[in-house]
């Protein structure tokens, strides 16, 4: 949907003519251009979207349960063949399909103690606090490296 510059400068004009009457303002645009009939076409899809994601949150959801559901199965299978060659006390299954090999774990770190870490060993991440710089922003306070914006304007929709 796409709204002219000629569209726009003749709603500019007739909102001035009609600045003290809106009633007649929208009587009158409705009448002479279909300004009406794009905002309620871009209600109308606007709600089919909304409609459509929360759609597909579902299926993301659904979609996501049956891929947690596969990855336990997988992991199901993996600790069965574990089993097997632990029960039999191989390290290797030669199968036509495959062959099944039980490999040793793999070193990693385990922090028991955060504390007892040596800082030198340690990453640091410094992130501005958001919520306390606009609180002392909105309050007045300048603060070097910050200032307070204001997003674009939104529509809001309430349905009837």
């Amino acid at each position: 949907m796409r709204v002219d510059t000629g569209t726009l400068t003749y709603i500019s004009e007739m909102l001035s003519e009609h600045a003290d009457d809106l009633e007649t303002f929208w009587d009158t645009l409705d009448g002479e251009t279909d300004v009406m009939d794009m905002v309620g076409s871009a209600v109308s899809d606007l709600v089919d979207a909304e409609g459509d994601e929360a759609k597909l949150d579902h299926i993301i959801k659904k979609y996501t349960q049956r891929r947690d559901a596969v990855r336990a199965r997988q992991e199901s299978l993996k600790k069965a063949l574990k089993s097997i060659l632990l029960a039999t006390g191989q390290k290797k299954v030669p199968h036509p399909i495959a062959t099944v090999s039980l490999r040793n774990g793999t070193q990693s770190v385990l922090i028991e103690d955060e504390k007892e870490i040596p800082t030198q060993l340690c990453k640091t991440t410094v992130t501005p606090d958001k919520a306390t710089i606009k609180r002392l922003l909105t309050s007045g306070e300048t603060i070097s490296g910050a200032s307070l914006v204001t997003g674009p304007q939104s529509i809001s929709l309430r349905m009837k």
